[in-house]
Order: structure tokens, then C-alpha cells, then sequence
């Protein structure tokens, strides 16, 4: 089977392809979360909640043992592909097999040795039953996962992402369904955790068949020269970094959290964590479906034309996540407040801080795309280091001081610091060889900008609503993301980035439905 090439048609339409389907499968799982997540409350309340958010958390901290592998193979893939090396494809893969086959045994054994420490994580008012078999489960879970999802790697890789979503999708929906059906004839959790392992192991197996037919090559026993594995630790070592540092920066909160204020409270914080980790995963849907066309983009040497989509890119960037920004600040309170009540409220300030880290972490999608699919990842390694330490030093000072809201708002003031002005520096530096000051100007003004929407958005709530309903709430949603994205746009579109979005996409997607002529 030869791979073709991709032209820039074709990496248009499989991007587009990839968007739709992991927009849509990822909204859909949204859908069956909260349904979840409400039935589980319910039936299970805010200990179990406190101890499902807990050990998540820990188990992402032991995936550690990954050590960017995975971003490190895609990467190295892109030029096969490019070239229809299918030596070169087969031989990755079965590297990457031995690396996550000796991940997952690591993961298993680290994972066994901490069960001793959960006493001192764990922090609940009573002593919780079968707390170490909630974990082994957990961590079983977490070690299956990386049993034939090597093979996910070239389907990435090569734009057929959208597969993953829909493997993913229906084993979700099979997972949901029995999941409930266990809640509420048994309130057994140890038989909720059971299904999601086994639904772990199915939808990785059906991935690596599936594979297996589209890419029969990969079946071949090649292996990398010492050479090409040197390359691709060294890959590895600077992923590592990365891995480390976000780990830290994002998934430390529910651990401290729990040390420090309390492990209900983390079921309170888990909360408004799936809000925006359900947002995330859509957002960063419409930017990784489009990661493997950059990474091939930027594998040429049109270094005018990587500044163009950069600058497209980054456009699209700030209307999705300073639209997205604008919405959760007049809503997700209301929507914690329909959904599952008024106790469940966190305070504003804490949801401030919950929002300006969404924010943060969002708007440099495009930079990390850039950097990640350039190698520049190698040069930008020490700062996220630092990022790492200062956040967590700041987290613990402030969450002594003022609880929750200081270990969140200290994640902002970090990445402020460090990799937020850093990692734009360097690209433009190292890759665009232009100086950054244009970049950062245009970050003030869109916070400017989102600061300016919010000010008109709640004259406008005053005004209009009083009270909260469903129906209110509907309405008021409607009002703030058609009045947010309006105004954002207006105070856009004269932009040389946004008259490119209009002539490539916005206006082709209006001819396709016949609303205006070619």
C-alpha cells in the first residue's frame, strides 16, 4: 500500500473532515458527561465525586512514564509520510511499541508502590471503604490504555484522526448506557469502574485493527538505525520536559486541592473543571485536526506562507477562545446553579481564576502547534522547567493563605511568567526570524478587546435579567455568544488574517450552501 501525498486541497479537506467529526464526537460526549456526571451525584454525592476527580489526577501524574513518546513518534512521522516511506512508518511503530509496552509496566509498578501514600492524599471527613480497589482500578484503566494505542499514532499522524473519534464515540455511548445501568440498580462504583476498563481495552483494540487494514505495511519487522532512535530520544528527552510541565501546571490542582482545603471540595472544583476540560477537549479538537497539516506545512520551505496561516491561525485562536472566555464568565455560575444546584457554587473569585487559566492555556494553541511541528520544542524546554517550579512553589504558598483560589490563580501568574511571553518570543525569533513585539501588542489588545465586550455584555445582563430559569438561561446564552462574537469580529475584520479567513473558508462554506454566488 503506497501513502500519498498530500496536497494543499486535500490537507484543507481532511482538516475540515477531522473538525467535524471531533467537534461533533466530542460535543455528543459532553452531552453523555453531564448526564453522567449528574446521575452520579445523585446517586453517589460529592465524597465519591471528591475521589473519582482525586485519583484521575493521580493517575495522570503517573503517566509521567510516557515521556512525550507519543508526540515525539508523530512528529518524526510527518516526513515519512510526506515521502511514502513505508520502511520508514513500519519501523517507527514497532519502536514505539517496545517504548509503550515498557511504559505500561512501569505505570503498573510506580502505580503499586503508591497505594501506601493515598492516607495522606486522601483527606475526607470519614473513612471511605475499598478506597485502594477504587484505585487499582484507576490505574488498571490507565495501563490498558496504552496497549495497542501506538498504533493510533500514524492515524493521527496522516489526518484520519476523525476515525479515533468515532471508535471513540460509540464505545462511549456503549460505556455510558452501562455505566448508568449500574448506578442506579446496584450503586456499585467498583462495577462503574469495571465497565470503563473493559470499554478502555475494547475501543483500543478495534483502533488497532482498524489500523492493521488501512496500513498493512506497518506489519513489517523493520527497525530504526541507532542513529534515527538517538534522534528521536533526544525528541523524547525535550517532550519529556513538556509532559512534566503540564502535567504539573494542570493536573497538580485536584492533589493540592485535596492536601490542602479538602477532598470534597475537589468534587465542588471537579465541577467547573469538566466545563472547561469539555470545552478544551472540543477547542483542541479544531486545532489537533489541523496539526498534522502545519507539522507537513512546516516540513517545506515556504517560510512566507507558515507566517500567513500562523497569523490565520492565531486569528481563529482568539475569536474561538475569547468568545468561549466571554461565555463563561456570564454563565457557567448560572449553568453549576441549574445543573446540580446552589451548594455546588464556587466562589467569583475562584471562578475567575478558573477562567483566566482556560484563557491562558487556549490562546497559545498556536504558538505550541507551531512550536511542536517545527522541533523548536528543544530551545523552549528550561522555561517550562522553571513554569513547573515557580507553580509549584506558588500554588502551595498561596493555597495556605487564601485555599483554592491561590492554588488556581498561582497556575495564571506562572505561566505569566514564564512560558506565556517565552515560547512566542522564541518562535519569532528562531522561526519567523521577525522580532515578537507585533505579537505581544496584538495580546494586549485582545485582552482589551475581551474586557471591552464584557463591560457591554453586562450592562446588558443588568438590564435584562433579574432572574435565573432555563428558559432565561437559553436566552441569556444566545445573547452573550451572538453579541461577543459580533462585536469581536467588527473589531477584527479589517485585519489582512481575517480577510484571508473570509476568502478561504467563511466565504467558500457560503457559496457551498448557496447563500451568496461565486
Amino acid at each position: 500500500m503506497k501513502l500519498s501525498v498530500n496536497n494543499n486541497e486535500s490537507k484543507t479537506y481532511k482538516s475540515v473532515v477531522n473538525i467535524i467529526f471531533g467537534v461533533g464526537s466530542q460535543v455528543f460526549n459532553l452531552l453523555l458527561s453531564f448526564i453522567s456526571r449528574t446521575i452520579f451525584i445523585r446517586l453517589l454525592g460529592a465524597e465519591y465525586l471528591g475521589i473519582n476527580g482525586l485519583f484521575t489526577n493521580i493517575l495522570t501524574v503517573l503517566s509521567l512514564a510516557e515521556l512525550g513518546f507519543g508526540n515525539a513518534i508523530i512528529y518524526s512521522m510527518y516526513k515519512p509520510l510526506v515521502e511514502k516511506d513505508e520502511d520508514k512508518m513500519a519501523a517507527l511503530l514497532n519502536f514505539y511499541k517496545k517504548a509503550y509496552n515498557s511504559i505500561a509496566f512501569i505505570v503498573f509498578i510506580v502505580g503499586v508502590l503508591a497505594i501506601p501514600f493515598l492516607k495522606y492524599l486522601v483527606n475526607l471527613p470519614e473513612n471511605m471503604k475499598n478506597i485502594n480497589v477504587y484505585y487499582f482500578m484507576f490505574l488498571m484503566n490507565t495501563v490498558l490504555s496504552y496497549l495497542f494505542s501506538y498504533k493510533s499514532a500514524i492515524l493521527t499522524a496522516d489526518q484520519k484522526g476523525y476515525l479515533l473519534q468515532i471508535y471513540s464515540t460509540v464505545i462511549k455511548i456503549v460505556q455510558f448506557i452501562l455505566q448508568i445501568a449500574v448506578l442506579i440498580l446496584t450503586h456499585n462504583y467498583i462495577l462503574y469502574l469495571v465497565i470503563q476498563l473493559l470499554c478502555t481495552l475494547i475501543n483500543n483494540v478495534i483502533t488497532a485493527i482498524k489500523t492493521n487494514k488501512l496500513y498493512p505495511f506497518i506489519k513489517k519487522k523493520n527497525q530504526l538505525s541507532s542513529k534515527e532512535k538517538k534522534n528521536i530520544f533526544s525528541n523524547v528527552g525535550a517532550m519529556f520536559i513538556y509532559k512534566v510541565t503540564a502535567i504539573v501546571v494542570n493536573n497538580t490542582d485536584n492533589i493540592l486541592i485535596s492536601v490542602l482545603v479538602g477532598t470534597i471540595s475537589v468534587g465542588y472544583y471537579s465541577n467547573y473543571y469538566l466545563i472547561i476540560n469539555s470545552l478544551n477537549t472540543i477547542l483542541n479538537t479544531i486545532f489537533s485536526s489541523v496539526y498534522a497539516s502545519i507539522g507537513q506545512l512546516n516540513a517545506g520551505d515556504d517560510l512566507k506562507r507558515k507566517y500567513t496561516i500562523f497569523k490565520f491561525v492565531d486569528l481563529c485562536g482568539f475569536i474561538i477562545f475569547g468568545v468561549c472566555t466571554i461565555c463563561l464568565v456570564f454563565l457557567m455560575n448560572d449553568f453549576i446553579f441549574l445543573w446540580i444546584g446552589n451548594e455546588y457554587l464556587l466562589d467569583n473569585w475562584t471562578e475567575l481564576a478558573i477562567i483566566i487559566n482556560f484563557y491562558m492555556a487556549g490562546i497559545l494553541n498556536p504558538v505550541w502547534m507551531y512550536r511542536d511541528t517545527t522541533g523548536l520544542f528543544r530551545d523552549t524546554k528550561l522555561i517550562s522547567i522553571l513554569n513547573c517550579i515557580l507553580n509549584l512553589i506558588l500554588s502551595i504558598i498561596l493555597g495556605k493563605i487564601i485555599g483554592m483560589f491561590g492554588i488556581l490563580i498561582a497556575t495564571a501568574i506562572s505561566r505569566l511568567l514564564t512560558t506565556f511571553w517565552y515560547n512566542p518570543y522564541m518562535l519569532f525569533k528562531k522561526f519567523f526570524k521577525k522580532k515578537p513585539s507585533e505579537f505581544f501588542k496584538n495580546q494586549i489588545l485582545q485582552v482589551v478587546e475581551i474586557l471591552f465586550v464584557c463591560l457591554i455584555l453586562s450592562v446588558i445582563n443588568k438590564i435584562l435579567f433579574k432572574e435565573m430559569t432555563i428558559f432565561i438561561f437559553i436566552v441569556k446564552a444566545l445573547i452573550t455568544f451572538f453579541v461577543s462574537l459580533g462585536l469581536i469580529v467588527i473589531l477584527n475584520y479589517r485585519k489582512e488574517e481575517f480577510k484571508y479567513l473570509y476568502e478561504n473558508i467563511i466565504k467558500k462554506f457560503l457559496i457551498k450552501l448557496h447563500l451568496i454566488k461565486v
